[in-house]
């Protein structure tokens, strides 16, 4: 608004030169460099330049000095150009400027700075000498039914504002949910693992990547004797004992593994960029971790894991993979339980 406070003082002053050059101008070349241009546009300047400074220092304020500011350059050229009875309507720029705030108290502190500037203004003899009796009259009531007309549009304004907040909002609120029931479709309740649905989606894509080279290897991890735990202890110990192993899981993968409930209480482990050592290191790692735990649940007793382990190899299609590491958790089952039984392939 500053900038183009500058243009319009930066116009009046070229015009008002153009005008004494080139129409019949009845002003002494002293009184029209003075009065005409020097004042009104040091005035002008002045003002503008105070405003920067507010604007920087003090930007809460900054409004009331804007609001000056635009009334002393719309007076001031009014006062200079009264001969010219369309000038007063720029008096109403400042006004339906404020339009742009959406807030009426400042319309109306913009609109008594105008009544204001008229008011001043009429204590100039030459001025209030030129003015009609209707002219006097009539800009007040302009003044105030400018200020009536934008407050209407400030009111629309708002409206249309809250209506628009209100549907940005509800938009927000909808992509929230839908972010929540799409998690929620991809994850397991009760783990926050992703489901069984989810994991089928990331192996086959996982198992494509690894098809142009990318190291893959599955784990398939299964709570022993959990149908013992549930039978003696009851579901919710049950429930208590899966959250517990699953936290477990997911503190010991790294960023790049995809873990899932793959089903009751079994779960998938996907492993990229590693070696076999690494991965049998890690899920080594898992299992033994959950063998250390005691749980008040289940009296201060342990639970122990099974896990198949199997690396990708080309030979292998994406379904025997995952037999292969099931026939590996078999095993796993069938010797003793709480152990990993792996077929190492080279990748």
């Amino acid at each position: 608004m500053l900038l183009a406070y500058s243009v319009v003082v930066a116009v009046h002053f070229f015009i008002q030169i153009g005008c004494y050059l080139f129409l019949n101008y009845d002003r002494t070349p002293l009184d029209f460099i003075v009065n005409v241009l020097f004042w009104p546009t040091a005035i002008a300047v002045f003002c503008i330049l105070l405003t920067s400074y507010v604007d920087r220092k003090f930007p809460t304020c900054s409004f009331y000095t804007m609001s000056i500011t635009s009334t002393v350059i719309a007076w001031s050229m009014i006062h200079v150009n009264y001969d010219i009875r369309i000038m007063p309507a720029i008096c109403l720029l400042p006004i339906f400027a404020s339009v742009l705030f959406f807030n009426s108290r400042r319309v109306w502190f913009i609109s008594i700075l105008q009544l204001a500037g008229y008011g001043l203004l009429l204590i100039d003899p030459a001025y209030r000498t030129y003015l009609s009796t209707f002219d006097m009259i009539s800009i007040p009531f302009f003044l105030i039914l400018a200020t009536y007309v934008a407050q209407i549009i400030v009111t629309s304004g708002v409206e249309v504002l809250d209506d628009l907040q209100a549907s940005m909002i509800a938009k927000k609120e909808l992509i929230v949910r839908n972010a929540i029931m799409a998690k929620q479709s991809k994850t397991d309740g009760l783990t926050n693992l992703y489901n069984q649905s989810s994991f089928k989606d990331f192996y086959e894509n996982a198992f494509e990547y690894a098809n142009l080279g990318m190291s893959l290897h599955l784990a398939l991890i299964d709570i022993d004797d959990f149908k013992y735990i549930n039978d003696t202890y009851g579901h919710r110990v049950g429930d208590i004992i899966l959250e517990k192993v699953s936290l477990v899981i997911q503190e010991n993968i790294t960023a790049s593994d995809i873990a899932a409930r793959y089903g009751g209480e079994e779960f998938a482990l996907l492993m990229f960029e590693q070696s076999s050592e690494q991965t049998y290191d890690l899920v080594e790692l898992i299992r033994q971790k959950i063998s250390l735990m005691r749980h008040l649940e289940l009296g201060g007793a342990s639970i122990t894991v099974s896990i198949g382990l199997r690396s990708y190899s080309r030979d292998l299609s994406k379904d025997k993979l995952f037999e292969e590491v099931d026939a590996c958790l078999y095993t796993a089952k069938r010797t003793g339980k709480n152990k990993t039984v792996t077929s190492i392939s080279p990748a």
